[in-house]
C-alpha cells in the first residue's frame, strides 16, 4: 500500500515536534481576537498548522469545540484536523463540527428535509450516475445548433456528452438555472436571427469602409470617416431592432461598443492623417474593414490583433447558441436526478443556501456556533462563498487561503471569494498574511515570487522567505534546455533522473531515492513520452490521480471493453490481440488480410493456419464466452468475469496493476449508484475520459492522490497541490504548451451573474491563472526543482505593420481584449527571473550517464545503497570464483528448485530481419545469441582483447554504428519536418546527439551530413523515410526498416540504404537491396525496381544503385527464404571462427580462442 507524503504545508515544518512553537507572525494570528479575518498564506507557511493553533486556543480559553464550525474541501482534511485536536486537547478535540462543504449542506439538509421540500430519503448522485444520467438525457436535446454525436470523432471535448457534463456544473456552480437560462437565451428562432444581424453589420462595413484603392490621401480619408458614420448608423438601426431583455439587452451593450469604435476609428484617422498618407502608418485605413469583419484575414500591414470586433460577437452568440441546447440537456437531466430522488454535490450546496434563505431555519442553524473557520478558501466558488456567508453570525469568521495558489478557476473556483469579494461582505476585515516558508529552499522561492511580481490583478504582495539553513541555500534551481521532440525531452529527464538516483551529479548534493523524485506535468498528455523513456530505463515510476488512464495496461483493459461493446471495432480487438494475447505479427497480418470483418477471420480461420494456434484459440475462446455474457451480466460483474477469464492482470506490469486499481474502484463505484448503465462505446469512452471529466467534478479535484515511496510519482500540477517532494521535475514548458485554457461559457455565465459582455478579458484572467499553476509547482519542491523547457520560435516583427499602439488608439478603452492576444511565455519568463546562483544542466545532468561498472543490489530483502551494493557483489563473485560460495536453502527465497529445471519443449519465438540473417552469414552462434536469445554482451574490458562494440571510425572516437545510428535518426527527423539544407540536418543532428549522449559522434556525422548534401540523392524527393515492414515469405515473417524511397528528377522511385561503413556492398551479392525491393511490391500500388545505397562516411560521397527484374526478384526471393530457413533452425552449437571474432560482443567465449589460435 502506497503513501501519502504528508505536506509541511499542513503541519509547519519538517522538524516540527508535537510541542512546535509557532513562528512570530504564527502567533500574531493564533493570539488575535479580531474577527472576521483574512489570512493569505504563501505555500509552506503551515497554514493548516496555524488554524489548528488558533482553534485550539479559542477551546483552551472556554470555547466548546462544538461551537466551532470548521469547513474544508476534504474528508481527509477535516479528519487530519480532528486528529491534531485530539493530540492537543484530548477527547474533546472529537467535538469540534468540521465538515467539507458539502457535507455540511447534506447534513442540513437531512435535518430540514422538509423544509427543503426534499424527501429525507434522497441520495448523493455518484460520477456514475451522473454520466448514466447525462446519456440518457441526450435524446432531449433539440440539436439546432450541437452535432448529436455523443463522442465528437474530432475530439472527445467536443461531444455532446462531454459538452453536457461541463456545461451543467458550470452553470450550477454559479447558480444558474435552466429557467435563468431559457429566460435569458430566448427562443431559437431570436438566435438565428442574431447571426443574420452580423451578416449585415459585416455586410455594411463592407459596403462603406472597405476600398479598393491602396494608396491613402486626405480625401479619401475623409471618405473613410463619412464611411465610419455610415456605418455607425447602420449599426444603430440593428441596435433599435433588438428587444430590451434577456441576451438582447448584452447585443445591444455591444452594438453600442461597435458604434462608439467608429467614432474612435474616425478620430484616429483624422489626427494621425499626415502620418496616415505621407509617414508610416499607411495600412491604418485598412484597420476599420479588418475590425468590422470586412476581411477574412489581416491585410497587409495588420499584424496580429488576435480578434475582430464582429468575430467576438459572433463566438459569444454562438456560444449562447449551444447553450441553448444544452439547457435543454440541463432542464431534462433536472428532471432525472427529481425522479431518481438523487441530488449532485453542487445541488447540496445550492439547495441548502435555498434553506438557509428561511429567517427563521437560518437563525436556528447558526445559533449553534459561535465561529465559522474556512481553509483554503480561494478555491470556494460562487455558491459556496454565499453558503459561507449565511452561516456566520456577529461577522465571527476565519478564513485562509493564498491568492496565489488559486488554481481551480477553470472549474469555478472564484479568486475574488478570498479578495474584493470577501472585502465588500465584511467591512472591517482584518487581514494577516504568512510568508516563512519552511519546504523549499531560497532559490526556489525566489523564482517562485518573481513568476507572481508582475501580475496587476495580484491580491497581496506577499514574499515567500525561507527560514534557517534553506534561507542561505545556493542549490535549488536546475535548467535544462528542452530537446524540440517531447520524446528526445524525455529522455534527457530520464538522464537527469538517472543521475540524481546513482549520485551522478554535481548539481546535487547527495543520491536520491526515486520516491524522493516527482515530475509533475501541466498536461496528462506530457506524461506519455515521459513514461515510456522511463520504462526502457527500468526507472520505476508511480501514475498518481488520474495519470493512471494513461497506462497501457489500463488502455489494453479498456480496448477489450470496447470491443465486447461493440465486436465491429477493429482497432479495439487487434490492440487485444495484441497486447493480451501476444498474437505473433504473422497471425495478426493473416487475420487482417481479407476484406471479411476480423471478428468472422478469428472464429472460421482454422487453427492450423496460424503461427501460434494455441494463442489463437486462447483470444477466440475468451472473447466468445465473454460476448456471450455481455447481456446477461450486469457492467461490474462482466469486467470482474474479463480479468477472470483472461487472467489479465497475469499480463501487466506491477506498475500496470497498480495503475488498473483506480479502474476497478471507478467500475465498482456503478455498483453503488442508483443507476447502472449498459455497456457501450460511450461508456468506454467515458471510462478513458473519467480523468478529464471527474476534474469538473465538485468532489474531485481537491483529492490528494496517493504517492508511492519506492517510485517516481507522476502527476498532474493540480494533484499535486498540498504535497511536496526533494526534487521536483516541469517539463514541456514552452508557450505553446502552457498557453491559457479556454472556457466556453465565461462569458454568457458572467453576464447571467450581473456582469457585462464587455467589462473582462477572460484571456488575461486565464494567464494569470496559469502563472499560478507554475507557481504552485515550484512551491512543491523542497531541495531541487528541475526546469525544462525552450522558447518559442516566435513570428519576426514586420516593419511595415501598425504598431500596436495604434490600434489601441482606435478602440474605445471600454473593449477589454488585448491587442495582439494573451499567452504565457513561460520559458522566457523563467530565464529573465532566474536567481543569479542556478545551474544549466543541459550540459551535465540531462546527458546519458556512462553506467559501466554501475552497481545496484538487495541484500536481505533492504535496497543497498551504491557503495555496499558493489562490494556485496564483488564480495559473492570473489566466493564464487574461490569455490566457497555458500549453498542457499531454497525454502528462504521462495522458489522451488523444480521452477529452475529446464522446459520440456523449449520454443524460442524467432524474428527474422536483414540484420539477423547478415549475421547468420557470419557466424550461427552470434546469430543465435544476438537474435533468438538477446544475450547479454561481454562487459567492457572483461576479456575484451581488440574488441570494441562495433568497428572504430578512423578518428579513434565513435564507432562506426554510434555515427550511423546518429545519421539515420537525422535523416529520418530531417524527412518529417521537410529539412532540406545542410545547416537544418546539422541542428537536427546536435539536438539528438545532445539527447542521445552521442555528442563524441556528433562531427563524424556532420562529416556524413556534408558528404550527404554531396550526393546527387540530395536532390531527390524523399517520398517515404524509415519505412517500417514486416514481409511474409513462404511461412516466414521478416521484418525490416528502409531508410528512404525517393523519387529522382526524372520520376524513377528508387530505394535507398544509408552507409556509414568504411566499406562498401556488393551490388549483386547482398540480399538487403532485393529484400526491400520484395517488401515494396507490399507496401506501395506501383512496384519499386530500382535499389542502392547512398554511401555517406569516410568511402563516400557516392551513390550506386541497380535495377532488379522480374527473373532477379523471383531468384532473390528465393535466396531470402533459404536464407530463413537456415535462420530459423540456428544454434549455440555452430559457429565459424574467423577474423570478425576480434569484435564479437561475446569474444569472452572458447569459439573466440579458435579464431586466435588460426
Amino acid at each position: 500500500m502506497s503513501e501519502q507524503k504528508v505536506s509541511t504545508e499542513a503541519v509547519g515544518s519538517e522538524e516540527e515536534s508535537e510541542e512546535m512553537t509557532p513562528r512570530p507572525d504564527q502567533q500574531t494570528i493564533i493570539d488575535s481576537d479580531d474577527y472576521p479575518m483574512r489570512v493569505l498564506a504563501g505555500a509552506g507557511t503551515g497554514k493548516t498548522f496555524t488554524m489548528v493553533r488558533k482553534i485550539e486556543r479559542l477551546i483552551e480559553d472556554g470555547t466548546p469545540p462544538d461551537r466551532i464550525l470548521a469547513l474544508t474541501f476534504t474528508n481527509n482534511a477535516a479528519d487530519s484536523m480532528r486528529e491534531k485536536l485530539v493530540e492537543k486537547l484530548g477527547s474533546r478535540g472529537h467535538d469540534i463540527e468540521a465538515y467539507t462543504y458539502h457535507a455540511i449542506c447534506h447534513e442540513l439538509l437531512q435535518e430540514f428535509a422538509y423544509h427543503a421540500d426534499l424527501d429525507p430519503r434522497y441520495d448523493i448522485a455518484t460520477e456514475a450516475d451522473q454520466f448514466a444520467i447525462v446519456y440518457d438525457v441526450l435524446d432531449e436535446m433539440p440539436y439546432r445548433f450541437t452535432k448529436p454525436e455523443v463522442f465528437d470523432p474530432d475530439g472527445y471535448g467536443k461531444g455532446a456528452a462531454q459538452r453536457l457534463l461541463g456545461f451543467i456544473p458550470a452553470m450550477k456552480r454559479s447558480g444558474i438555472t435552466p429557467e435563468k437560462l431559457e429566460t435569458y437565451l430566448g427562443e431559437p428562432a431570436d438566435l438565428l436571427e442574431l447571426d443574420e444581424l452580423i451578416e449585415r453589420i459585416e455586410a455594411a462595413a463592407d459596403e462603406h469602409v472597405k476600398v479598393s484603392w491602396h494608396k491613402p490621401t486626405h480625401d479619401r480619408l475623409d471618405e473613410m470617416c463619412e464611411g465610419l458614420g455610415a456605418l455607425k448608423e447602420a449599426i444603430a438601426t440593428e441596435r433599435q431592432s433588438l428587444e430590451t431583455d434577456g441576451l438582447a439587452v448584452d447585443v445591444r451593450s455591444f452594438c453600442s461598443e461597435l458604434e462608439a469604435t467608429c467614432d474612435q476609428l474616425a478620430t484616429l484617422l483624422t489626427d494621425r492623417a499626415d502620418e496616415i498618407v505621407d509617414g508610416d502608418l499607411k495600412p491604418a485605413f485598412k484597420l476599420p474593414a479588418y475590425l468590422f469583419g470586412a476581411y477574412s484575414s489581416p491585410p497587409k500591414g495588420i499584424p496580429k490583433v488576435g480578434f475582430t470586433l464582429t468575430g467576438k460577437l459572433q463566438s459569444f452568440i454562438g456560444n449562447c447558441q449551444v447553450a441553448s441546447d444544452l439547457t435543454a440537456g440541463y432542464a431534462a437531466y433536472e428532471r432525472r436526478l427529481d425522479e431518481e430522488t438523487l441530488l449532485d454535490f453542487n445541488d447540496l450546496v445550492i439547495r441548502a443556501n435555498a434553506l438557509l434563505d428561511d429567517e427563521d431555519v437560518r437563525e436556528w442553524v447558526t445559533s449553534q456556533w459561535d465561529y465559522v473557520f474556512c481553509d483554503e478558501y480561494q478555491d470556494t466558488d460562487t455558491v459556496q462563498f454565499e453558503l459561507v456567508q449565511q452561516l456566520v453570525t456577529d461577522d465571527r469568521l476565519f478564513v485562509v487561503g493564498d491568492d496565489d495558489q488559486a488554481i481551480y478557476e477553470w472549474r469555478g473556483a472564484n479568486i475574488e471569494n478570498i479578495g474584493s469579494r470577501l472585502s465588500a461582505a465584511f467591512a472591517d476585515l482584518t487581514d494577516e498574511t504568512l510568508e516563512e516558508n519552511f519546504r523549499s529552499r531560497q532559490p526556489i522561492l525566489d523564482l517562485a515570487n518573481d513568476a507572481l511580481e508582475h501580475l496587476d490583478s495580484r491580491g497581496s504582495t506577499k514574499e515567500l522567505e525561507a527560514i534557517g539553513e534553506k534561507r542561505d541555500a545556493t542549490k535549488g534551481v536546475v535548467t535544462i534546455d528542452g530537446a524540440e521532440e517531447p520524446e528526445d525531452e524525455a529522455q534527457q529527464i530520464t538522464n537527469a533522473i538517472t543521475r540524481l538516483l546513482a549520485g551522478e551529479s554535481e548539481l546535487a548534493e547527495k543520491e536520491y531515492d526515486a520516491g524522493d523524485v516527482a515530475i509533475l506535468v501541466r498536461k496528462n498528455k506530457h506524461a506519455q513520452p515521459i513514461i515510456r523513456s522511463l520504462e526502457r530505463a527500468g526507472v520505476p515510476y508511480e501514475l498518481a490521480g488520474d495519470l493512471a488512464d494513461e497506462s497501457i495496461g489500463v488502455q489494453t483493459v479498456l480496448a477489450y471493453l470496447k470491443a465486447l461493446a461493440d465486436p465491429g471495432d477493429e482497432i479495439s480487438l487487434n490492440r487485444v490481440l495484441t497486447m493480451r494475447y501476444r498474437l505473433h505479427d504473422a497471425d495478426i497480418a493473416r487475420l487482417n488480410a481479407t476484406e471479411e470483418p476480423l471478428l468472422e477471420e478469428l472464429q472460421s480461420t482454422p487453427a492450423e493456419r496460424f503461427r501460434e494456434p494455441e494463442r489463437v484459440e486462447a483470444a477466440r475462446d475468451d472473447f466468445m464466452q465473454l460476448l456471450d455474457l455481455r447481456d446477461t451480466y450486469s457492467l461490474t460483474r462482466l469486467y470482474r468475469e474479463l480479468k477472470d477469464v483472461t487472467s489479465m492482470e497475469w499480463f501487466l506490469s506491477e506498475q500496470e496493476r497498480r495503475d488498473l486499481a483506480q479502474l476497478d474502484e471507478l467500475i465498482a463505484s456503478f455498483d453503488d449508484g442508483a443507476i447502472e448503465p449498459e455497456l457501450s462505446r460511450e461508456f468506454v469512452d467515458f471510462l478513458r475520459l473519467h480523468g478529464e471529466i471527474t476534474e469538473s467534478a465538485a468532489a474531485s479535484s481537491e483529492d490528494q492522490p496517493e504517492t508511492e515511496d519506492s517510485a517516481v510519482d507522476i502527476m498532474t500540477i493540480h494533484k499535486s497541490k498540498g504535497l511536496d517532494f526533494p526534487v521536483v521535475v516541469l517539463p514541456q514548458l514552452t508557450a505553446g504548451e502552457w498557453s491559457p485554457n479556454e472556457r466556453t461559457y465565461d462569458t454568457l455565465e458572467h453576464a447571467l451573474s450581473g456582469g457585462s459582455v464587455l467589462d473582462t478579458d477572460f484571456a488575461r484572467r486565464d494567464e494569470h491563472e496559469t502563472r499560478r499553476v507554475f507557481h504552485v509547482a515550484l512551491t512543491r519542491a523542497e531541495e531541487l526543482s528541475i526546469l525544462v523547457g525552450a522558447s518559442g520560435e516566435g513570428s519576426e516583427d514586420d516593419d511595415e505593420n501598425l504598431p500596436d499602439s495604434v490600434i489601441e488608439a482606435g478602440l474605445p478603452e471600454s473593449i477589454p481584449w488585448e491587442v495582439g492576444g494573451v499567452e504565457f511565455p513561460i520559458w522566457e519568463m523563467i530565464q529573465s527571473c532566474l536567481p543569479d546562483n542556478f545551474d544549466d544542466g543541459t550540459e551535465t545532468l540531462a546527458t546519458p550517464m556512462d553506467t559501466d561498472g554501475v552497481v545496484t543490489g538487495m541484500h536481505d530483502g533492504d535496497t543497498l545503497a551504491r557503495g555496499p551494493a558493489r562490494k556485496r557483489v564483488l564480495s559473492l563473485a570473489r566466493s564464487l570464483l574461490d569455490g566457497d560460495l555458500d549453498a542457499v536453502d531454497p525454502t528462504t527465497v521462495g522458489i522451488p528448485v523444480e521452477a529452475l529445471d529446464p522446459l520440456d519443449t523449449p520454443t524460442l519465438r524467432r524474428r527474422h530481419s536483414y540484420t539477423s540473417m547478415d549475421t547468420l552469414s557470419t557466424c550461427g552462434r552470434k546469430h543465435y545469441l544476438d537474435h533468438v536469445l538477446w544475450a547479454f554482451e561481454d562487459p567492457t574490458g572483461v576479456n575484451a582483447g581488440e574488441r570494441t562494440t562495433a568497428v572504430e571510425s578512423s578518428s579513434g572516437g565513435a564507432s562506426v554504428r554510434e555515427i550511423g545510428v546518429l545519421f539515420h535518426e537525422t535523416a529520418e527527423r530531417a524527412a518529417i519536418r521537410g529539412a532540406a539544407s545542410p545547416a537544418e540536418w546539422i541542428e537536427i543532428a546536435s539536438q539528438l546527439a545532445a539527447t542521445r549522449g552521442l555528442n563524441h559522434a556528433l562531427d563524424d556525422a556532420v562529416d556524413c551530413i556534408d558528404r550527404y548534401f554531396e550526393c546527387e540523392a540530395s536532390q531527390w524527393e524523399v517520398i517515404t523515410a524509415e519505412r517500417e515492414f514486416t514481409l511474409e515469405l513462404d511461412g516466414f515473417a521478416v521484418t525490416g526498416v528502409i531508410d528512404a524511397v525517393c523519387r529522382t528528377p526524372t520520376n524513377k522511385l528508387v530505394i535507398l540504404d544509408y552507409k556509414a561503413t568504411t566499406k562498401k556492398r556488393s551490388l549483386d551479392e547482398d540480399l538487403q537491396l532485393p529484400l526491400y525491393v520484395l517488401a515494396c511490391e507490399e507496401l506501395f500500388d506501383e512496384p519499386i525496381r530500382e535499389a542502392g545505397y547512398a554511401y555517406v562516411g569516410e568511402v563516400g560521397p557516392a551513390v550506386e544503385t541497380r535495377s532488379f527484374t522480374d527473373e532477379d526478384v523471383e531468384t532473390s526471393k528465393a535466396r531470402v527464404v533459404e536464407q530463413l530457413r537456415a535462420a530459423n533452425t540456428s544454434s549455440f552449437e555452430e559457429y565459424t571462427p574467423g577474423e570478425h571474432c576480434k569484435w564479437c560482443p561475446h569474444r569472452s567465449l572458447p569459439c573466440a580462442e579458435e579464431a586466435e589460435l588460426d
